[in-house]
């Protein structure tokens, strides 16, 4: 196994993913696993990228192989609530979703999932709390990056950078930070 190749691969996919390019993103996750079938990340999204086929006993099943090589890995614990979820089995989602905050707590999509199963089972008031957490990580979220990208803008114009090309961007990113606020 050349791990190193096994990274790219996985850097690959994950890209592929991120843009929805999901046949793309599910050919190289295979290639992932035929070079390391314990690479428990590729496992769940394969999982995901299955559900979202249509083909709920392969995502299942593959969920499950990554939670038994990682059951600390968060993503697949929301990836199952989902599972559930999508079957109407709305209390074993949440049991799922719990899993996966409790686990990564700074994730939004596991409190939007939270939300939504709460919501299902008619649990308003928490289903609210839920949706306001997912609220307020998205704008810390935004925060971090316009700070990182000031940064970044700031660096450049120390190096010499192109004036206007900088302030465009410390200008947008201050922006954001008001409008976020």
């Amino acid at each position: 196994m050349d791990r190193e190749r096994v990274d790219q691969l996985i850097r690959e996919a994950d890209a592929h993913y991120l843009k929805g390019e999901l046949q793309e993103a599910l050919s190289l996750y295979r290639q992932v696993l035929a070079e390391d079938e314990t690479v428990a990340w590729a496992h769940s999204r394969i999982g995901a990228i299955l559900a979202e086929f249509g083909d709920e006993a392969a995502a299942e099943a593959s969920i499950r192989r990554a939670l038994e090589l990682d059951p600390y890995l968060p993503q697949a614990h929301s990836n199952l609530g989902n599972i559930y979820y999508s079957r109407g089995d709305y209390q074993r989602a949440l049991a799922q979703y719990q899993k996966a905050i409790q686990l990564d707590p700074r994730q939004p999509i596991y409190y939007e999932n939270l939300h939504a199963a709460y919501k299902k089972l008619g649990r308003i008031a928490e289903a609210v709390a839920a949706f306001k957490k997912a609220q307020r990580l998205h704008q810390e979220k935004a925060r971090e990056e316009a700070r990182a990208h000031l940064k970044q803008a700031a660096a450049n114009l120390r190096r010499g950078g192109c004036l206007s090309t900088t302030l465009v961007v410390m200008l947008t990113v201050l922006l954001l930070v008001i409008i976020l606020r």
